[in-house]
């Protein structure tokens, strides 16, 4: 194993430099220059943040007029920059995200002159700018036909050797290491003959212990490929994703990108010859060093079937509390590491060709140095990684958690999900919903999201999700309004509510309002078009029709009953545990179990597929009627002339 890291990089000065050089006596300033200059010249002094906006805004605007000339160029570089700082310092993070944009516009067509500031800018911009997009289910994931990719939902699982795996019944991938250049390891036979029995899917990250120099000496260590390759062929059933050289672009010990392409399209025709199984992997870690550009490392799409990703939340930059605010916002640490802005560029690139996949990802809980506990920002990010990306970016497709610790002196922090039991049960709870892909790799899963927009259509019951961004606070809650009045609301992201919209057909809006930590909100609102329908469902049992104390709905085509009340209908006894969100009822010795969001139902010891998962609606858990009675041993009918669901014991 390797040790987790990012690259440090003295960023601090490089980045965000106040002023360049300018030659003043080579150029004819306009005349109005100098008072605005002498203005903002004495508000950087005082550190006066309006000042530098006003005064620097003049210069700016002053100098757009003057003649072109390198003294012009970076005057209004360096002010747009001070600007945006200054727009940063009062909190107003929205106008400096679009200055710093406005910069990096102005800039780019100068080239490498002022690639520094370009790179700083462009990393502020992202992390500064509000976002908030509401989805629902109803998607439609991108397929690119590429080898082992899945057509909709996301393969999921840990380190093979990862203690969770104990408790993670329904993994459909592993994830495993070997050393290029090294024997094969006896364990690795181990995992894909145990993979093979169980169905799943093999991540195999062929990793280069000596970085750069394996890749200057991939000629006399390329037997290493002949092994692996009859490692494969004796589990030809099993799907690989070979990860060859990954996070390549913050080795200490650099490789040219020729030599590395060179060497990756060389293992890419390997296998491609010998092993139909095996899909080739291109990964690349989250952020680059800073004057390296990954995508110059990138071999070509013939030889990548998949993109990936390392990506790992981490409190402090380099494990330091007091680390430079810059290289915080550069590196995505802290504060900024949303994973949907960590992933954005990747997606962005290479998103409309390959599947994606997060190779390793892990959420830092402890610091190894001091011990700190950093748990509660780790559930935070942890929820964001596996609800957030699965909704925004269809095109992931698989996802790995590092659940392993390497005990070196590198290593700032822990990230093993079962060395913090918050972190674990979060794991276990969140990779239980429908985006997943459960029990294996020729498992199915039917969800996806879609962006909701104007002019959507929706249904008389419908799920809605939210994902925002705020920089710097967290967001607390979103609340969900139909035509402005009050409709759902949740607390916990991806913020996803079920609104009964049945009083409501045609035209309206659908508005989200999302809370966040300083007090602040964000909204956003789409006019939307609902199916709704006011037919009332009667649902009978033995003949007496049961009254609820919320009415029945329809939804997926399936009638939906308050849990509670069809179980002791039903002759139940009922309990309900609040950290899983299942409900049971219990008679005569056999036990029917469901779990909000999950379509996995519990009967007697018995897994059965739901087309329908319990879903919360007004504080109510309602479940599939149809699914529950048969489950409690009885029988089933649907009267469409009266809408009545018809329940009767054998």
């Amino acid at each position: 194993m390797k040790t987790k890291r990012i690259l440090s990089a003295a960023v601090g000065a490089a980045i965000f430099l106040g002023t360049l050089g300018t030659n003043v006596g080579a150029y004819d300033f306009p005349h109005a220059f100098w008072a605005a200059q002498a203005g903002y010249e004495n508000a950087v002094n005082s550190g006066d943040n309006k000042g530098i906006i006003d005064f620097g805004s003049q210069v700016v605007n002053i100098m757009s007029g003057a003649p072109e000339g390198t003294e012009k160029h970076d005057i209004i570089v360096t002010r747009y920059n001070q600007i945006a700082l200054a727009y940063a310092a009062i909190g107003d993070y929205n106008n400096s995200a679009y200055i710093f944009n406005t910069l990096c516009s102005y800039a780019e067509p100068f080239g490498d002159k002022y690639s520094d500031y370009v790179k700083g800018a462009r990393a502020k911009a992202l992390q500064y700018a509000p976002a908030i997009e509401l989805y629902t289910e109803g998607g439609t994931a991108p397929y690119y036909g590429a080898k082992n990719e899945k057509k909709n939902g996301v393969l999921f699982g840990v380190c093979q050797n990862g203690e969770t795996r104990s408790k993670l019944q329904n993994e459909s991938m592993t994830l495993v290491y070997q050393e290029f250049g090294q024997p094969l390891l006896p364990y690795n036979e181990t995992v894909m003959r145990d993979a093979s029995e169980k169905g799943l899917a093999v991540e195999f990250a062929l990793n280069c212990p000596n970085e750069g120099g394996d890749i200057r000496s991939f000629s006399a260590l390329s037997y290493t490929l002949d092994e692996l390759s009859a490692l494969f062929s004796r589990y030809p059933a099993s799907p690989v994703y070979l990860r060859f050289g990954a996070e390549f672009d913050v080795w200490t010990d650099m490789a040219e990108p020729e030599q590395f392409k060179t060497a990756f399209r060389a293992v890419s025709q390997h296998f491609k010859s010998k092993n139909s199984n095996v899909a080739i992997v291109w990964s690349p870690n989250q952020v680059s060093g800073w004057n390296t550009d990954t995508n110059d490392f990138y071999p070509g799409d013939e030889y990548v079937d998949w993109v990936g990703l390392s990506l790992y939340a981490q409190k402090y930059f380099l494990g330091d509390p007091n680390s430079d605010p810059d290289s915080q916002v550069f590196f995505r640490t802290g504060i900024n590491s949303d994973p949907v802005l960590a992933v954005k560029w990747l997606v962005d690139t290479y998103g409309d060709r390959k599947p994606i996949m997060i190779s390793e990802s892990g959420c830092g809980h402890r610091l190894t140095s001091t011990g700190e506990d950093t748990s509660d920002f780790a559930l935070r990010r942890l929820r964001e990684y596996y609800s957030y990306l699965p909704m925004v970016y269809p095109q992931i497709k698989l996802m790995a958690y590092f659940d392993y610790h390497v005990d070196k002196p590198g290593e700032k922090n822990d990230f093993r999900l079962s060395s913090c039991p918050a972190l674990q049960n979060e794991y276990l709870s969140i990779t239980r919903g429908d985006r997943f892909i459960h029990g294996g790799y020729n498992s199915e899963t039917g969800l996806c999201y879609r962006k909701i927009g104007n002019d959507m259509s929706l249904g008389g019951v419908f799920p809605v999700s939210c994902y925002t961004h705020k920089y710097g606070v967290d967001a607390q809650n979103v609340t969900y309004y139909i035509d402005g009045k009050y409709a759902a609301a949740a607390d916990k992201a991806p913020f996803t509510a079920y609104i009964n919209a049945n009083a409501y057909t045609g035209a309206h809006t659908l508005k989200a309002v999302a809370a966040f930590s300083d007090g602040q909100t964000l909204s956003t609102e789409s006019a939307v078009y609902i199916n709704g329908s006011d037919e009332n469902i009667t649902v009978t049992v033995s003949g007496s029709r049961v009254t609820f104390d919320q009415n029945p709905v329809m939804y997926n085509d399936r009638t939906l009953v308050p849990m509670r009340k069809i179980f002791e209908e039903l002759g139940a006894t009922v309990s309900w545990d609040e950290n899983t969100q299942t409900a049971s009822g219990t008679k005569n010795g056999k036990t029917v179990s469901l779990t909000v969001g999950s379509r996995t139902m519990n009967v007697g010891g018995t897994e059965i597929t739901l087309d329908t998962p319990p879903i919360v609606l007004s504080d109510r858990t309602l479940v599939p009627a149809r699914a529950v009675a048969e489950g409690m041993g009885c029988n089933v009918n649907w009267d469409g002339a009266s809408n009545t669901v018809i329940i009767t014991e054998k």
